[in-house]
């Protein structure tokens, strides 16, 4: 990533020391809430900082470098910015002092697993269908979802625990875990609607791209650490009267990873670039990026694991929770197929500029 500003490194010093201090997962959101850390892309007027996508990309790296699964990527990078667009309707603004709180978990529910769809029903909307693999879905108490209305999308605001649904979480269980959600039967009020037609496409292609780049910085802290700790790890670990580190196909080994991280945040800063461009040029770099932050994050975790042995593996090595968590985040905003296969559509080439 480019160089931090004075505000973000402030940031950046008071999430890591947070995340340094963590022993588990769940008092993380508590913390931070208790600390004025959540609400970031909220308007001051509704307790936030109105900051933008460079302060959630560095708490989404301070995160990977832990390799943590939080709430964080659901609530604050995807329905905070879009709960921002409505703090001018009562209902949206009732809720935003819960989610600032840290009382409340929001997310963004935009893949069907059965396509979701809304009727007009006198005055309300009654919605069917299914939703998969919500980001901190199994945990939310708040959804925005997005529906086919009229033959138009359209996004409409759910309060879960007033909502009679059925949600099916992912394992592992954790304050994070994704879940299925069905939503047969389910009517809503009127109210519910926030946005339809050309407004909801708009809004749905900017949650869409924070998403893809707030996974890859997220994927670029676990990557950072991986080298870090497996750089270590051959300094300290001796074997034939000598260090790892003094093997020369180790060290080869190394600067492939050290190759692949410098290519991956210079495509990361690719990306923050290009977050205010056209919706067709946004999409097509970070769909670039995002093709690139999967392999990157499949050479250097997998010589990770490779070159600390059997220990990499485990659960309790860090090097192996953060190889889970960047195996799960290859396959997330886009995997590698789909984002090659869109840029292959689109018949364009990337400029990095």
């Amino acid at each position: 990533m480019e160089a931090l500003t004075d505000e973000e490194r402030m940031l950046w010093d008071s999430v890591a020391g947070i995340l340094s201090e963590i022993a588990d997962p769940a008092d993380l959101w508590p913390q931070l809430a208790e600390l004025g850390m959540l609400g970031l892309t909220l308007p001051e007027s509704a307790g936030g900082a109105e900051l933008g996508p460079q302060a959630l990309m560095v708490f989404a790296r301070a995160f990977g470098q832990a390799g943590l699964a939080t709430p964080f990527f659901a609530s604050e990078a995807l329905a905070m910015p879009l709960l921002a667009q409505w703090t001018d309707r009562p209902e949206v603004l009732a809720l935003l002092g819960d989610l600032v709180s840290g009382a409340r978990i929001a997310t963004l529910a935009l893949h069907d697993l059965k396509p979701v769809v809304a009727r007009r029903v006198s005055d309300a909307f009654a919605l069917s269908g299914v939703k998969m693999v919500v980001p901190a879905g199994a945990n939310a108490d708040i959804v925005i979802v997005s529906a086919m209305l009229d033959d138009r999308p359209a996004l409409f605001l759910l309060d879960l625990p007033a909502t009679p649904l059925t949600s099916t979480p992912y394992m592992p269980a954790g304050p994070a875990a994704d879940a299925d959600i069905a939503l047969d039967g389910v009517t809503v009020a009127k109210t519910a609607l926030m946005a339809e037609g050309e407004e909801a496409v708009r809004l749905i292609a900017e949650a869409e791209a924070r998403s893809q780049l707030i996974t890859c910085a997220e994927m670029l802290g676990g990557m950072e650490k991986l080298l870090e700790l497996t750089v270590d790890y051959l300094r300290d670990r001796r074997q034939f009267g000598q260090s790892l580190s003094g093997f020369q196909a180790l060290q080869h080994a190394a600067v492939d990873m050290y190759v692949e991280l410098e290519t991956a945040r210079a495509m990361l800063d690719f990306g923050g670039r290009m977050f205010g461009a056209s919706d067709g040029e946004r999409a097509a770099a970070l769909d670039a990026v995002k093709l690139k932050m999967n392999a990157a994050a499949k050479l250097i975790g997998e010589s990770a694991v490779q070159l600390h042995g059997g220990i990499g593996m485990t659960e309790e090595s860090l090097t192996g929770r953060i190889f889970g968590r960047l195996t799960t985040l290859r396959i997330s905003a886009g995997d590698s197929r789909s984002c090659m296969n869109r840029l292959l559509a689109g018949d364009r080439s990337v400029a990095l500029a």
